[in-house]
C-alpha cells in the first residue's frame, strides 16, 4: 500500500484491487488507513472475496448426458407414488434474491456487515457450525421457516468460501468454512463477534 491517507476513492479501490493478496488482513489495514472509504472498500471486498476464480469455473462440471438418460430411465422404472420418482427440486436461497437494498437492511438487522451475510449467501459457511438462535433470526427476518433457510444453506458452496487468509495452499471450489472461521475473517468489529459467539448453543 504505497498511497497517501488523501489518496482519492479511485486511486484507494484500485490500489486494494490490485494486491497480490487481498485478504481480510488487507481489507483491515485499509479500513484503518481509510476510513472514509470504508463502504466502498467493503464492497468491493465482498466482490473480490467471493468472485470464483477462472481455473475453479472451468474445473466445474455438469451431469453428463448419459447419467442424466440413466436417471430418467431409473425414475420411469418407479411407481408414481415413490418419492426418489419426482424430480428434486432444490429450494432457492432466500438470501440470494434480496435487492441491494434489502440485504444492506438484513446485515444491519442482524448485527453483521455485508461480507459475513454474503459469506452466508453463498453457502460459504457449514450449516453444521452456525448456532440455531442465529440462523432463527435470519429466518425470522426473511419470514421463512428455519427447516426451509437450513436445507437452502446446506447446498454447496455456490463459489469457492472467500479468501481463506493465512490457509497453506489455495483454497478450493467446494471447501465451506466454520462460523468461527466466518467470524473472524469478515471484518466483523469485536462487539459484532461477541454478540454472535453468545448465541453459540
Amino acid at each position: 500500500m504505497n498511497i497517501t491517507s488523501k489518496a482519492s476513492k479511485e486511486d484507494v479501490l484500485h490500489a486494494f484491487s490490485a494486491e497480490s493478496n487481498p485478504n481480510t488482513d488487507t481489507l483491515a489495514s485499509y479500513l484503518k488507513s481509510y476510513p472514509q472509504y470504508r463502504e466502498a472498500l467493503i464492497d468491493l471486498s465482498i466482490e473480490i472475496f467471493t468472485a470464483p476464480k477462472f481455473d475453479e469455473v472451468a474445473a466445474e462440471k455438469l451431469p453428463g448426458d448419459k447419467s442424466r438418460q440413466a436417471w430418467s430411465k431409473f425414475q420411469s422404472l418407479l411407481s408414481p407414488t415413490d418419492p426418489a420418482s419426482t424430480t428434486s427440486r432444490p429450494i432457492g436461497n432466500p438470501l440470494s434474491n434480496l435487492s441491494d437494498e434489502r440485504f444492506r437492511e438484513l446485515a444491519s438487522e442482524l448485527n453483521v456487515n455485508r461480507l459475513f451475510l454474503s459469506r452466508l449467501r453463498d453457502c460459504s459457511i457449514q450449516v453444521t457450525t452456525i448456532p440455531e438462535r442465529f440462523l432463527s433470526a435470519v429466518a425470522q427476518a426473511l419470514t421463512m421457516p428455519l427447516e426451509g433457510l437450513i436445507s437452502a444453506l446446506e447446498a454447496p458452496p455456490i463459489v469457492a468460501s472467500g479468501l481463506k487468509h493465512k490457509a497453506s495452499g489455495k483454497p478450493e471450489a467446494g471447501d465451506k468454512i466454520t462460523f468461527e472461521e466466518a467470524l473472524t475473517s469478515s471484518a466483523l468489529s469485536e462487539a459484532q463477534q461477541a454478540v454472535l459467539r453468545d448465541m453459540k448453543d
